[in-house]
């Protein structure tokens, strides 16, 4: 049986390698969130130039 240590060892990495996950996740999410943004104002400013 794994000792005490051992178990909290591998609970660290293994909440270390979900919060760098949920990082790159929540990351991608609010990049791709920015870029929908910036498209609906591109289109509005080329529908008031007329454009």
């Amino acid at each position: 049986m794994a000792n005490l240590g051992d178990l909290f060892v591998i609970i660290f990495y293994l909440t270390v390698a979900a919060g760098i996950f949920a990082a790159v996740v929540l990351f991608s999410r609010s990049r791709r969130k920015q870029k929908e943004q910036l498209d609906r104002i591109e289109a509005k400013l080329n529908d008031l130039a007329g454009k």
